[in-house]
């Protein structure tokens, strides 16, 4: 079959590798679609130490199961299906408590093992959720960064009336910034790529460029002095942070999603004095999972909005990645990955 695989030193490459053996417990699915997110743009620029090549990467993906690896299964060759692509260990501490995305063995389809830039992929039975009535391959391919997004707004504990602030309009920004206008919190989006600036707009929220105006300033002002209830860190900077410490105000929740590349300075006092909660987000769960599903379903999310091209997997890195890369004026890039094994 055919698949991207990451060589390390900086090299995609679309090569002929085997078909995954599956075991009992596991699934083997034709992929559909697969999504390219910014983990993808981190494992070829050798931004993650883990990954160790040769790798099939991506983990945003929908598809059809092919077979399954026990005749129990309650999966059969047809279904259509999204897989959550987590490997825990299911016997750490976090695991044990249920919060099984911190979990102490952390895996990862498309990074610790292959993923779903090719043919077909693997993945453990229980991660996989049937794909509703109605619902296209392309917008099932959406469903795994939407997980993120509800995992981050979950953590926050935003509500109706409420104000948030979200630091960074890229794909992560964007899709929190929905959801939690879903719950009815008034969004903030602070970003300086004129792009992103006017897909924030087109989505109803209201922008702020850091380079024309501080984001606490211009929330303090808009809310007579109460600040933000929640703000959304999705750009792994030191001032995404620290506009998200300012904006919030007393009791306010600051939501860190955004991973940096160098360990920020943090305005402790401004933590302390205003009673803040500071809390991560890592990638979601299955009631996640689960709600991004209903969200598409329900027409509450429409993800042909964020989807800015398609293309073939042997056009993905000249398209794909080089294009994100050359900062084009695209949300989110899906490769098709059904023309061919």
């Amino acid at each position: 079959m055919k698949a991207l695989v990451y060589e390390g030193n900086q090299t995609l490459t679309v090569k002929e590798t085997d078909i995954p053996r599956i075991e009992r417990g596991e699934v083997l699915i034709r992929v559909r679609f697969a999504g390219i997110c910014g983990t993808d743009m981190l494992i070829w620029k050798d931004g993650l130490a883990r990954v160790k090549p040769p790798v099939v990467i991506g983990h945003e993906f929908s598809g059809v199961v092919e077979a399954a690896g026990s005749l129990e299964s309650s999966f059969k060759p047809g279904d259509r299906v999204v897989v959550e692509p987590l490997l825990s260990c299911g016997n750490c501490k976090a695991c044990r408590m249920g919060a099984y995305n911190v979990c102490q063995k952390f895996r990862l389809l498309g990074i610790d093992a292959d993923g779903a830039m090719a043919a077909y992929v693997k993945a453990p039975e229980h991660r996989l959720f049937r794909i509703p009535e109605g619902m296209s391959f392309e917008d099932a391919a959406f469903v795994e960064p939407l997980a993120v997004g509800v995992h981050m707004v979950r953590q926050s504990g935003i509500g109706n009336g409420q104000v948030a602030l979200v630091t960074g309009g890229g794909p992560i920004g964007l899709i929190a910034a929905c959801v939690a206008k879903l719950k009815g919190a008034t969004v903030y989006i602070s970003e300086i790529n004129p792009f992103r600036i006017r897909m924030a707009e087109q989505l109803g929220f209201l922008t702020i460029n850091p380079n024309e105006e501080r984001a606490a300033e211009r929330i303090y002002a808009d809310t007579g002095g109460g600040g933000a209830d929640a703000a959304f860190e999705a750009t792994g900077t030191a001032a995404g942070l620290a506009d998200c410490i300012a904006a919030c105000g007393p009791k306010g929740t600051v939501v860190i999603a955004g991973l940096p590349k160098r360990k920020p300075e943090v305005d402790v006092y401004e933590i302390v004095a205003k009673e803040l909660n500071v809390v991560g987000s890592r990638v979601y769960r299955s009631e996640d999972f689960k709600e991004a599903l209903k969200l598409i379903q329900d027409g509450q999310f429409h993800p042909g909005i964020f989807i800015s091209r398609v293309v073939s997997l042997e056009e993905a890195v000249e398209q794909g990645f080089k294009s994100i890369e050359r900062g084009d004026p695209v949300m989110k890039i899906l490769i098709r990955m059904d023309d061919g094994d």
